[in-house]
């Protein structure tokens, strides 16, 4: 059986990148061959195996041919005539367009190496352009090959920005998504969302687009330092009022809205009933660790008013006092009268630590 390790393993050995999958692709073979020899069926949309021992992918060579919009739009041709240098055609980047056989030997008709010493992020053919996923993956490679001093080839930016808006416009939110989080784990995540502006893309987050400036600078204010995907994600969207919502996972969406509900409510006013509210407003006295998250991700931005930041507060400890507040023989039993007790207890502590 003739196969070849292909993709972004082959590309990150030939960098010097630690890499954890592996795909192969199997030239020659059709679905009854490989079911004969043993491997596991598990593609749906085209024949995919499970090797029956190690488990890794193997994928028959295929080409395919656009018949529809949309990223799904693609009806694909897998049979024992097609051709591994076929089957790398369709491949988005050249730099992911070669391939190893099982000696060791690279097939790289794309000229793939090329590019990777150069740098260069290319698109392999014409046919780039009719996956308008590829804007979203190419946004993402510049992202994670940033720090490598990469760049995407100016042909292939403007491949990139010839796909119709339309065609942007029919992928799901959700797998978008998917490279959005994906950059959020990375070092210089701002690029994504610059290269998305630079191709005219970034329409999909709306108030995104609106706050470009002020939020792409937030977010590479945090490059190459130890912050977790929803405070960047907050970062991001901390300038945007009228965000609305998105179908995003909700520790995503709880964070984003925690951070920006917090800092605007005490925009222009620190008293203790403005701060005792804006704390209530982020569920802090349910949930202390995400609120102190929150809370110490803004303070340590910056991004709270100059008479906050002035106080240097800690915060871990006035929220434990909070807490901790011990009702009196008369309201614990009156839920009203325990409801306002706590409450001007509270007020009181706080008014001690803003010195008011």
């Amino acid at each position: 059986m003739k196969y070849y390790l292909v993709g972004g393993a082959v590309r990150d050995k030939l960098l010097n990148l630690p890499f954890s999958e592996k795909d192969y692709v199997v030239v020659g073979e059709t679905n009854e061959s490989m079911l004969k020899k043993g491997f596991i069926s598990v593609g749906k949309k085209f024949p995919v195996y499970l090797h029956p021992k190690t488990k890794e992918e193997y994928a028959l060579a295929r080409k395919e041919k656009k018949v529809s919009s949309g990223h799904k739009g693609f009806i694909f041709e897998t049979n024992n005539s097609v051709s591994l240098e076929e089957d790398l055609y369709r491949r988005d980047l050249t730099i992911n367009a070669i391939a190893q056989d099982e000696n060791g030997i690279l097939v790289d008709p794309f000229e793939g190496q090329k590019d990777l010493k150069n740098k260069l992020l290319k698109h392999v053919s014409p046919a780039f352009s009719e996956d308008p996923l590829r804007v979203f993956r190419v946004a993402r490679f510049a992202t994670k090959f940033f720090p490598l001093g990469f760049k995407i080839d100016d042909s292939t930016i403007n491949l990139m920005k010839d796909i119709p808006k339309s065609e942007i416009e029919d992928l799901s939110f959700e797998r978008i998504w998917q490279e959005t989080e994906k950059i959020l784990a990375m070092s210089h995540s701002h690029i994504f969302f610059e290269v998305l502006e630079k191709v005219n893309a970034l329409f999909v987050f709306p108030e995104i687009k609106k706050n470009i400036l002020k939020s792409i600078d937030f977010l590479k204010k945090l490059s190459n330092k130890n912050y977790s995907k929803e405070e960047k994600w907050a970062a991001i969207n901390l300038e945007n009022l009228n965000q609305k919502k998105l179908p995003i996972p909700k520790k995503f969406e709880r964070f984003e809205n925690y951070s920006r509900n917090f800092r605007f409510m005490l925009d222009k006013e620190t008293s203790a009933k403005s701060l005792l509210k804006a704390l209530m407003k982020i569920n802090a006295f349910r949930n202390q660790n995400l609120s102190l998250q929150v809370i110490n991700f803004l303070q340590k931005n910056k991004k709270l008013n100059s008479s906050l930041l002035s106080l240097n507060l800690d915060w871990n400890i006035l929220l434990s006092e909070l807490n901790s507040i011990s009702l009196s023989e008369r309201s614990s039993d009156n839920g009203e009268l325990a409801k306002k007790e706590i409450y001007n207890a509270r007020i009181n502590i706080i008014r001690n630590y803003l010195n008011e």
